[in-house]
């Protein structure tokens, strides 16, 4: 081996590596990225369940069981119960996760000394979520000395099945890193292969350009979707609640949405490795680990928690386990398809101005 022919090739190397900012920035970015991702967004816990009460004994007793309660880290209150129907609704509306039922004869069982039980409603459309709310309740009332067993009912997903939760939320991650990679790749691929030169010299129009880009994409991405869609009905045996409308509907604003991130990150970057590797880390990262898919989003820090609203990721996880598993739609759902909607106006927008169809590409 010739030490002078080594130091040559490697001293070539570095100069590259230092001529390449935003490459060797990506390589010092990514592993800081991940770490902060997976050490502040990833945990198995769960923290601040939004709990509801229905107190029909109304005692001294009952009090200190929902005392217990919402001491505990594990749940918050999240309202007052007075009729069954409020507790079914207010689970529905997302208002509250679980609702502590307690029978009016509660105080008079604690008593006699007689074995007591209370009444858990959870909702199961998020199946860890939900195993770990109850393990905590359980905990809770042993510890409370009070009464001896907690009655579990569990509402959207009966069976505790954790595959009727995760398939929903599947399918939005496979969407939205498919979808923006493929439009990610569009733009710089006509840089690299010296054909966007001849679309510049042509009397078209930034509007024209990027919805020509987008409508192929779209049409495979309503494909995907629908394969999506069949696979989870008839392959995993996912319950369709809700209307078929609805489903669409969400599915194709956020096929929308995710198209238009990958045409701006395509827009940045003039390098496909780069807007490939950009892509990545946009749309799969957070919305893997930070969208509700996996990891509970109430047990993140509050920072984090704030950055998830940032995510459209996180709206379509939860319309698709509404639409699911659910299927009731109300003011919850109907906010979080209008934020992808203005979330794909903003994109969209900022990509019109990004875009400068000039041979400098400035």
């Amino acid at each position: 081996m010739n030490r002078q022919r080594l130091k040559a090739i490697a001293k070539k190397e570095i100069i590259h590596v230092l001529r390449d900012p935003r490459s060797l920035g990506m390589g010092i970015a990514i592993p800081i990225l991940l770490l902060i991702l997976f050490g502040y967004g990833l945990s198995l816990n769960v923290d601040n369940v939004p709990l509801a009460v229905w107190d029909q004994d109304n005692t001294a007793a009952s009090r200190n069981l929902i005392r217990d309660f919402t001491n505990s880290e594990a749940f918050q209150p999240a309202g007052v119960c007075h009729s069954k129907s409020e507790t079914e609704q207010i689970i529905q509306s997302g208002q509250a996760t679980a609702v502590l039922v307690i029978p009016n004869n509660f105080s008079e069982k604690i008593e006699r000394q007689e074995p007591a039980t209370v009444q858990l409603l959870v909702d199961g459309s998020d199946s860890n979520m939900a195993r770990l709310s109850i393990m905590y309740a359980e905990g809770i009332t042993k510890d409370a000395a009070q009464s001896s067993a907690i009655s579990i009912i569990t509402a959207y997903n009966p069976a505790m099945d954790t595959t009727w939760s995760i398939i929903p939320g599947l399918i939005a991650i496979i969407v939205n890193v498919i979808a923006a990679m493929l439009t990610s790749l569009c733009i710089a691929r006509e840089w690299e292969n010296g054909t966007m030169e001849q679309l510049i010299s042509t009397p078209m129009r930034k509007a024209e350009f990027i919805l020509g880009k987008l409508v192929p994409y779209y049409a495979i991405g309503v494909i995907d979707v629908v394969i999506a869609v069949l696979m989870a009905l008839f392959l995993f045996q996912i319950p369709l609640n809700g209307s078929i409308i609805a489903l669409a509907a969400v599915s194709g604003m956020f096929l929308l949405t995710t198209l238009s991130v990958g045409i701006l990150i395509s827009t940045a970057a003039k390098s496909q490795v780069l807007a490939s590797q950009l892509s990545l880390i946009i749309t799969f990262l957070p919305g893997f680990i930070l969208s509700g898919f996996v990891y509970d989003i109430k047990a993140m820090p509050g920072v984090v928690q704030a950055i998830t609203k940032l995510i459209p990721a996180t709206y379509f996880v939860s319309l698709l386990r509404t639409i699911f598993l659910k299927g009731t739609w109300g003011l919850a759902p109907t906010k979080e398809l209008l934020f992808l909607t203005l979330f794909t106006v903003v994109i969209l927008t900022i990509t019109m101005k990004k875009l400068k169809l000039n041979l400098d590409g400035r």
